[in-house]
């Protein structure tokens, strides 16, 4: 797949390739007609094999097919006790129907036993497969309400099957056959009733209430993210909307959705109680900073606040992460004696093995600022480079570092010299918190930015892809649109494999606003690399939003939502 995305990268540019595209591309309406789905499923009493292709419309009474888009089909095979009977339904060109109806071998007249027998499963097969889409769930929902469409999802067959995606690329003769375990057709009903309708305040708490049990992390956070763009919560649907991310284990996705709340809304006494808790529930303490650290720089406190705030800080495991925080957190709380004595307990009980760090922190509160050495010239600056490196410590490295960063320039030199100190260092927490506080306090210029990719990128690979995102998150804003820059940014994203990671940056992208091409090209490698159908989908959405209207990067995208199996993420990506 990544061999197909970096083909077209190659010739994006190139003046024939688009021409070269449109000869070898067959003519569609839409994509319909090349998806291909197969579903197995069995238990003790009967076994299911069904296939479609292309957009099935159910009747209102969940007993017959309404309709099949062009060139589709719907095939249902059934064995029970040794009987096997199956169903064929097939479209012409036109969208006329044909029905088959099998008994064993032989083919029997469809009317009356075929309709009978259709009638009698297709309920059956609805829940199994998710055929009839979102048109289903809005019947259900306009005659009954969200009740009925919860109602509906706890009707659902639980037994265990298995399913297979075909899909052809007409363009470059790619064809793939893939299997993926566990698709849950319940999911497709929460993303409706997400995505589709305009939840009245009632209806969104229950909601809310009913998605803590989706078991899927990427699904609940990608919802949840969706329900924080589309509506405005009150005080309860806020603490149903934060209890419903507590119930997320994966702490990339708690961060993304939290980074995402506090975005939209101030932490107040009272919703600060709940999304703490959901902090404490993390076990990574990169992405507990990392959803504190841009809460920090972006919002004033109340003074109880910064209180629990401290204190939830505190109960990190991570020296080095406390101390980034504390550090700034140190000119919040000056002038408050209250506050100045709680942050000075909680960096005293800092690991001796930290003094250089502590040491830091009670100096910065000495004078109630972050001091850093304005004055150094190149020569003093290229000495101080040259002995942090010999530190043993890399605390002692990253202190000395931090001291030289307000005479910081880009001269050539000292930029090398500074990222040499940085190869140096073998904790990748205090070499993540040293780049984020370096992009922080300087204007970094192209050459800085792709040795900064470059050490993101190290640590990416050593398997520190949350301390890498939270880099590459901290540059969106003023990475510049160089193809060097962008070519290093991208190849550290590249390296991160968390796909909520992934995403997120490339929403943070999108929110910029209208986006150039080479830009957009980019993107679209990243969602190349997302494994999971509705983080696939949601960032093609938002690209679509923000991309120039261009021929090429339509041939891109529509490649690149060809490999999007769920039918239901596949036409939210293309509409």
């Amino acid at each position: 797949m990544k061999s197909r995305i970096l083909l077209l990268m190659s010739l994006i540019f190139l003046a024939s390739f688009y021409v070269e595209a449109k000869e070898t591309t067959r003519a569609t309406k839409d994509g319909w007609d090349s998806r291909e789905h197969f579903y197995k499923s069995k238990d003790s009493f009967s076994a299911y094999e069904i296939e479609y292709k292309g957009k099935i419309t159910v009747t209102a009474d969940d007993k017959n097919v309404e309709s099949i888009s062009p060139d589709g089909y719907l095939k249902i095979t059934k064995s029970s006790f040794g009987n096997s009977r199956k169903i064929e339904i097939t479209s012409d060109s036109k969208g006329n129907l044909t029905k088959k109806y099998f008994d064993g071998r032989s083919e029997e007249a469809f009317s009356p036993d075929g309709q009978k027998w259709l009638e009698e499963i297709l309920i059956d097969v609805i829940r199994k497969t998710g055929i009839g889409g979102k048109e289903r769930i809005m019947r259900i929902y306009n005659k009954g309400g969200v009740r009925a469409v919860l109602d509906e999802i706890e009707d659902f067959d639980r037994s265990s099957g298995y399913s297979y995606y075909k899909s052809t690329n007409h363009v470059l003769f790619y064809f793939e056959s893939v299997e993926y375990d566990g698709y849950n057709v319940k999911y497709l009903y929460y993303k409706t009733l997400v995505n589709e309708i305009n939840l009245n305040k009632e209806e969104l708490v229950k909601v809310l209430k009913a998605i803590t049990d989706i078991s899927s992390n990427s699904t609940k956070g990608t919802l949840l993210r969706e329900i924080l763009k589309k509506y405005e919560l009150d005080s309860y649907s806020t603490e149903k909307f934060l209890d419903a991310t507590e119930s997320l284990s994966y702490n990339t996705e708690r961060g993304n959705v939290l980074r995402a709340y506090q975005k939209k809304y101030k932490i107040t006494k009272e919703n600060s109680g709940e999304f703490f808790d959901v902090i404490d529930g993390m076990s990574i303490n990169s992405e507990k900073g990392n959803v504190i650290k841009p809460l920090l720089e972006s919002q004033n406190f109340e003074k109880y606040i910064l209180d629990d705030l401290i204190r939830t800080v505190g109960d990190f495991s991570s020296n080095s992460e406390r101390s980034a925080i504390f550090r700034l957190l140190v000119p919040i709380v000056a002038g408050d004696e209250d506050l100045t004595d709680q942050l000075l307990s909680e960096a005293n009980n800092l690991s001796s093995s930290y003094r250089y760090l502590r040491q830091e922190i009670f100096e910065y509160m000495a004078k109630g600022k972050i001091v850093t050495d304005n004055s150094l010239s190149k020569s003093a600056m290229l000495n101080m480079l040259d002995i942090a490196r010999t530190y043993d410590a890399n605390t002692k490295k990253t202190t000395t570092l931090r001291e030289m960063y307000g005479s910081m320039t880009n001269d050539k030199e000292v930029i090398d010299s500074y990222f040499e100190v940085i190869e140096s260092m073998d904790n990748n927490m205090e070499e993540y918190n040293l780049l984020l506080d370096l992009v922080r306090v300087h204007k970094l210029d192209a050459y800085g930015f792709e040795l900064l990719f470059e050490a993101t990128e190290e640590l990416a690979d050593d398997g520190y892809g949350h301390g890498a995102s939270a880099i590459l998150r901290a540059t969106i804003k003023d990475v510049p649109s160089d193809p060097s820059v962008l070519d290093a940014f991208f190849e550290t994203l590249e390296e991160i494999d968390h796909d909520s990671g992934k995403e997120e940056i490339i929403r943070m992208f999108c929110e910029k606003g209208k986006l150039d091409k080479r830009t957009v090209v980019y993107l679209l490698k990243a969602v190349e690399d997302i494994e999971v159908d509705i983080e696939k989908a949601t960032s093609l959405y938002r690209i679509k939003q923000v991309m120039p209207k261009d021929d090429e990067l339509k041939y891109i995208f529509n490649s690149v939502a060809d490999d999007i199996k769920s039918d239901y993420e596949y036409e939210r990506a293309m509409n």
